[in-house]
């Protein structure tokens, strides 16, 4: 899966996550609604083992905004033993030709696909066992060709092959290495780096501040290899031997790692450089026979006064310290928690323009590739290094890859849009879950001339365009809201009378909705958060959150309670047709 999150110009806003295989262009002989989409109309029939139903079935596609997905629409079947399984689909309105494909999951999971050249029709027929399936009509304008298109993906020319398992550059009191090591010295200093913040949407270069490079790798290297290594504490601080009389010099590396239980392997690296190496900041070489000297480190950024006219040293120490605030709220809920190796990719270089060529900078956004993060850092046009939320919202997307799910298809999306469920919960995740991490309801992104501009998203902003289950705002404020607390004095809303810690949101996340027979939504996410946290009033609370955003009280996962609330001009309920 890819995310990708990017903005246009303050106030509007376009999110970008998994590329899909969408148009924005209606069909032939498509009519347009008075809400700005395209309406198109299957008969679909579906039979197994003791059931032969067909129902007339709508998807809604906007295409007047910056996307094409709108809304599609599900079946759901439930097998008490395994069965063979028919599915026709059969234009019969909207999209000339239209090009439809079938799809069959179970628990996110595709278990079975057709995806013909046929105009107007599409059929699958499989064995399935017993259980419960999700069946997903995609509509595509036809294309007359043998060869699909698939979904637009990124040209990568750096071979990304390397073990994503944990490093083996390892704590060392000392190496072997051929360094005299008779006569040994100790070194220690404090070790920081200057974050830039931010005054509303711009990068404030009047406002910065030394912070302690906190459990980064530090080293002293003699002949160029390491002689000895640790980790900086909490302060910033660390304690090293090294040879005397010889010439060595201290590193500090962009990376975070622990083996053990907890685990974690974090590095920020650049991408545009083969090999993608480590960030790394370098002391001068001292060659000294006392002992107990102090050497300190400060990663500067690089900010001369209307440019960046030295290198941007504490670049990517920021990143590694939001990465280490995201990892440190997890840690607070499983104390022994085991994090797959991350590498996040920055470099001066990466800048959000297209065709993607990510070995040469050209990123289009910062995205996570379902392995690693990208982020962009060209002056003048995007640096992500000091937004935070940014970097906590691709992180956020890592969590749901390793510890949760998501099943969002992605594509283009901007404030107002009426979405896709999936594509929904995975970006409103993400923006509340950088606001719980950081502990700011204010997500900001800058970008511009000296970074200058940029827009912001207030997650405690319940007035929504287009507000209900198909509104990015709408979940992503529901999400913020059941973590934070209720009624704040400051912010008072008439609705929040939730506040349940990140505590439930993170078992709903690594439990229920993990392992979902639905597709990964607001739906799934409430109702298994209702059953989790039953008593004293939740869920009807929960309820009051949710009504104040247009949603309907939400009785299960697939959002069958959903009667008054549908988008646009279009009929799109039940979002799950039952066969």
């Amino acid at each position: 899966m890819i995310y990708l999150l990017r903005t246009l110009s303050l106030f509007s806003v376009v999110f970008l996550i998994a590329c899909s295989k969408s148009s924005s262009t209606p069909g032939v002989n498509a009519v347009a609604l008075d809400n700005g989409s395209v309406e198109t109309c299957y008969d679909v029939r579906v039979s197994y083992t003791g059931s032969n139903q067909a129902k007339n079935i709508c998807t809604t596609r906007e295409y007047s905004g910056f996307n094409g997905l709108g809304v599609n629409r599900f079946m759901r079947i439930s097998l008490p033993a395994s069965s063979s399984v028919s599915i026709s689909a059969t234009r019969t309105s909207g999209l000339d030709p239209a090009d439809p494909d079938l799809f069959i999951y179970k628990n996110g999971v595709e278990i079975n696909s057709s995806r013909s050249t046929s105009a107007n029709t599409e059929a699958l027929t499989t064995s399935l066992g017993a259980g419960d399936y999700v069946i997903l009509i995609n509509d595509f304008v036809y294309v007359n060709s043998s060869n699909k298109p698939e979904a637009p993906g990124f040209t990568q020319s750096l071979n990304q092959t390397a073990s994503k398992t944990l490093s083996t550059d390892a704590v060392q009191l000392k190496s072997n290495f051929p360094c005299d090591s008779s006569n040994e010295k100790t070194v220690s200093g404090l070790v920081t780096f200057e974050r830039v913040y931010q005054n509303g949407v711009a990068l404030n270069y009047n406002s910065v501040q030394p912070l302690p490079i906190q459990k980064a790798l530090v080293e002293v290297v003699c002949n160029n290899l390491v002689y000895s290594s640790t980790f900086s504490d909490f302060n910033g601080r660390y304690n090293l031997v090294f040879p005397s009389a010889q010439t060595s010099f201290i590193r500090v590396k962009a990376k975070m790692l622990k083996l053990g239980n907890p685990s974690w392997d974090f590095s920020v690296v650049d991408n545009t450089t083969v090999n993608q190496p480590v960030y790394a900041m370098d002391s001068t070489p001292f060659t000294e026979t006392t002992d107990q000297i102090n050497k300190d480190l400060v990663a500067k950024s690089g900010w001369t006064g209307s440019g960046y006219g030295a290198t941007r040293v504490s670049a990517p120490f920021a990143i590694l310290d939001t990465v280490r605030k995201a990892k440190e709220l997890l840690i607070t809920q499983v104390s022994t928690l085991n994090f797959p190796a991350l590498k996040l990719n920055w470099s001066v270089k990466n800048i959000k323009t297209t065709p993607v060529d990510l070995f040469n900078g050209a990123i289009g956004s910062s995205f996570f590739d379902g392995t690693e993060i990208y982020l962009l850092g060209a002056e003048n046009n995007d640096t992500d290094e000091f937004d935070e939320h940014v970097i906590a919202h691709e992180w956020g997307h890592y969590f749901e890859e390793y510890f949760s799910r998501s099943d969002s298809i992605g594509g283009e999306h901007t404030t107002g849009d009426i979405l896709d469920i999936r594509l929904i919960f995975g970006e409103s995740f993400g923006n509340a879950l950088s606001a719980m991490i950081l502990n700011d309801a204010f997500y900001v992104d800058t970008s511009g001339s000296q970074q200058k501009n940029g827009f912001f998203i207030n997650m405690e902003n319940n007035n929504c365009t287009n507000p209900g289950w198909y509104s990015e705002c709408s979940v992503q404020s529901i999400l913020y809201d059941i973590y934070d607390p209720m009624g704040a004095a400051n912010s008072p809303e008439a609705n929040d009378t939730v506040s349940l810690t990140f505590s439930a949101i993170y078992d709903v996340m690594t439990g229920a909705q993990r392992n979902t027979p639905a597709m990964t939504s607001i739906f799934s996410f409430i109702k298994s958060l209702k059953n989790q946290n039953p008593f004293g009033g939740v869920p009807g609370d929960i309820d009051l959150l949710t009504s104040g955003q247009n949603i309907d009280p939400i009785q299960d996962i697939y959002g069958s309670s959903q009667i008054n609330n549908n988008p646009g001009a279009t009929n799109q309920l039940p979002l799950y047709q039952p066969f």
